[in-house]
């Protein structure tokens, strides 16, 4: 079973450069955009487009989901497991801002993305626990084609780093997880 995996469309959080986490934020104009690009993108692919669509419950991730699924005429499915990472009490700042009201924090967290925790939030390590077995148990669904993820940067950028052996500080060098971007998994070990 193939599996994609798509960032959501932008919301103003975004556009402003700020930590969304599990806070609920909605797209904005330019992200539904993002959105029916991305269905475009998934209609072209003809009979491998995703027969289903799973996403985060979060509405930035849902929309952007619902507006993909039903160009594709497909189901979506609400997945926890896809939510994105917690960043507790950093949520709606800029990652300056954090360095300028938690700086030691800010030390720890840089020092060891995987394991940090937020004050409030969870680890990557945490996050990754949850979405990991999620994504790695759809391989086993029956289903023709493939099946699209519609979640988050910090999920894509762990899943990803994860797929290609690399740390999480490493995939913030080689890795761009801009709105609406759209990648394989190709195995996940």
């Amino acid at each position: 079973m193939l599996v994609l995996l798509a960032r959501h469309g932008q919301t103003d959080w975004n556009a402003a450069g700020r930590i969304q986490g599990a806070s609920d934020i909605a797209l904005n104009a330019r992200g539904r955009a993002e959105a029916r690009a991305l269905a475009e993108r998934l209609l072209s692919r003809g009979a491998e487009a995703p027969r289903l669509v799973y996403t985060s419950p979060l509405s930035r991730a849902r929309e952007t989901a619902e507006i993909a699924a039903a160009a594709l005429g497909v189901p979506v499915i609400p997945a926890q497991e896809l939510t994105e990472l917690n960043f507790g009490r950093w949520e709606g700042c800029t990652w300056k801002e954090i360095g300028r009201r938690w700086p030691t924090d800010f030390e720890r967290y840089s020092a060891d993305r995987l394991n940090y925790v937020p004050p409030g939030g969870e680890s990557y390590a945490d996050m990754l626990a949850r979405a990991l077995p999620f994504v790695t148990g759809l391989r086993l669904l029956d289903v023709a084609g493939c099946v699209l993820c519609v979640a988050h940067s910090a999920v894509l950028r762990a899943l990803l780093a994860h797929e290609r052996g690399i740390g999480i500080p490493e995939s913030y060098k080689k890795l761009r997880l801009p709105n609406a971007a759209l990648f394989e998994l190709k195995s996940l070990v």
